[in-house]
């Protein structure tokens, strides 16, 4: 669901300043969106403004504002072409070691299963974990779904925890910044699931957000919404990483100027392929070779003090 009170501002800053008030209210898939009473110049919607003045005719204001509310739902719901999801699960082995595995336990959207990809190697975390010189078998247990937000990934750590391993990893964000999820929610929901999570890892490697507004298939200006909601929710997520020294940031924005070029795309114009997991894999690759070293020295550690 899109939320109203969660794009007004973003809403606002692309059409620009204006006085107008007006009202209006329309059904999409069920859902009620309404809008009372809403200045194009404030950040919050102001239904009682609407008891004590009526200004502008509200053809005015009311179409592009309708026209582009109505664009966004119809691009975040609309059915995007079926791509396959994969399954980032398994064991990668260097070969020439007898250590046991480091065991990865992923959580998130479908930036890790990779829709439009042919194979689960090509997915940006396998990739970035072959660069890292881990000396060691990499048993990934995957959790991740697509379309997951930062509530289905909280639902996840019971089993990722359940499962057990020495580093999880969270990414996902973007189907917050689409669907509307208020920030300072996500953030709170975020840094519960983070709280948890490190209780039981050694280390948990979370992936912030890029830039939305470059997604190919999302027409302009709605590319300056999701820009901005997109921006929030990184924020948002460097800010929870930040304040638990067990976490390690994977800052895929390095990365946000190469998917300016719409090739980057699978064929629904709208999840990266190929070449775009490569690109956010190097950009993970540093972050994860930092968790690899800080699990694989814990688990020294443990085995010195066992042996």
């Amino acid at each position: 669901m899109v939320r109203a009170d969660s794009l007004s501002a973003e809403l606002s800053t692309v059409l620009g300043r204006s006085s107008s008030v007006f009202t209006s209210r329309w059904t999409t898939q069920g859902t009620l969106y309404s809008m009372s009473s809403f200045s194009l110049g404030d950040t919050l919607w102001k239904p009682h403004l609407m008891r004590k003045r009526l200004l502008l005719p509200v053809g005015v204001v009311l179409a592009p504002m309708v026209g582009l509310l109505a664009e966004l739902l119809w691009v975040v719901h609309r059915q995007l072409p079926s791509l396959e999801e994969l399954d980032a699960s398994g064991v990668l082995d260097p070969g020439g070691t007898q250590h046991p595995p480091l065991r990865l336990v992923v959580m998130g959207d479908s930036s890790l299963t990779g829709p439009g990809l042919t194979h689960a190697d090509e997915i940006w975390l396998r990739q970035a974990l072959r660069e890292v010189d881990i000396g060691r078998p990499t048993e990934i247990v995957s959790f991740a779904a697509g379309g997951s937000r930062v509530c289905d990934v909280r639902r996840a750590v019971d089993r990722a925890i359940a499962d057990g391993g020495d580093i999880a990893v969270v990414a996902g964000g973007s189907n917050d910044a689409i669907h509307g999820t208020v920030t300072s929610q996500f953030e709170r929901d975020l840094d519960g699931a983070l709280q948890r999570l490190l209780e039981c890892f050694t280390v948990v490697a979370i992936a912030n957000v890029g830039d939305l507004g470059n997604i190919a298939r999302v027409p302009p200006p709605l590319d300056q919404v999701l820009r901005r909601r997109s921006r929030a929710i990184c924020r948002a997520i460097e800010r929870v990483a930040a304040r638990h020294p067990g976490a390690v940031l994977i800052d895929v924005t390095p990365a946000d100027s190469s998917f300016k070029d719409p090739a980057i795309f699978a064929d629904d114009l709208f999840h990266p392929g190929p070449v775009g997991h490569s690109v956010w894999a190097a950009a993970a690759a540093p972050a994860l070779k930092e968790a690899v070293a800080r699990a694989s020295a814990q688990a020294s550690r443990i085995e010195s003090a066992a042996g």
